[in-house]
């Protein structure tokens, strides 16, 4: 399956924000709540300030420290 279409350029504002809310629906079936911290990373991505891949980047890093 090809990720491309959840590239900033290939996507709208309001699909990135679908891509998240599914995320975040399924994550909810077993899954910690997102920190505040997690939050604002995934809303870089629905701005499209950050692609998706750098927003797991950041956070692994975070979690690394």
């Amino acid at each position: 399956m090809s990720m491309d279409k959840y590239l900033i350029a290939n996507s709208t504002r309001e699909q990135r924000a679908k891509f998240v809310a599914d995320a975040l629906a399924i994550n909810a079936l077993g899954s910690e709540p997102l920190t505040k911290e997690n939050w604002a990373l995934l809303q870089t991505y629905v701005d499209g300030e950050n692609e998706i891949d750098e927003v797991l980047q950041m956070a692994i890093c975070k979690y690394k420290k």
